[in-house]
């Protein structure tokens, strides 16, 4: 699965970690900034999300599209796309500037809004990385 990565993918994710980093050293809270995922944490995510049996797979909580740029690698290997829920604008354009630039846009569909409200219609669900806000994960 990881030979499918290209080096636009590469390049994305290195420039995520730098955005992620001097987000960090700022001191932006939570909510202003990407709260990326490790690179190790992506590796095994792919690898969670490859192994799951079949039905979709869903992310809450895309932010800039690090972890869908990882879980964008499973589907590929699966056979499927990602759906990924972000509540906020900003996130939203980094994400879709994120899946364009390491090609991956295909393999994904952004779900704008809150997942709360969308989840329901979901039945078969085989993953799902929930990298949403604390105080919502039992509401979803």
């Amino acid at each position: 699965m990881f030979h499918g990565m290209t080096e636009a993918m590469r390049n994305r994710m290195r420039h995520l970690e730098a955005l992620d980093a001097e987000q960090r050293r700022l001191g932006l809270p939570a909510v202003e900034r990407l709260c990326a995922i490790t690179h190790d944490t992506g590796r095994f995510l792919a690898i969670l999300a490859a192994a799951a049996p079949k039905g979709a797979v869903l992310e809450v909580g895309t932010s800039g599209g690090y972890s869908g740029l990882w879980l964008a690698l499973a589907c590929a290997q699966r056979g499927q796309k990602l759906t990924t829920f972000e509540l906020r604008d900003f996130k939203v354009k980094l994400a879709r500037e994120t899946f364009e630039a390491a090609g991956v846009a295909p393999l994904i569909d952004i779900v704008v809004g809150d997942a709360k409200d969308s989840l329901p219609k979901y039945k078969d669900v085989a993953f799902c990385f929930l990298d949403a806000p604390d105080p919502d994960y039992i509401d979803c």
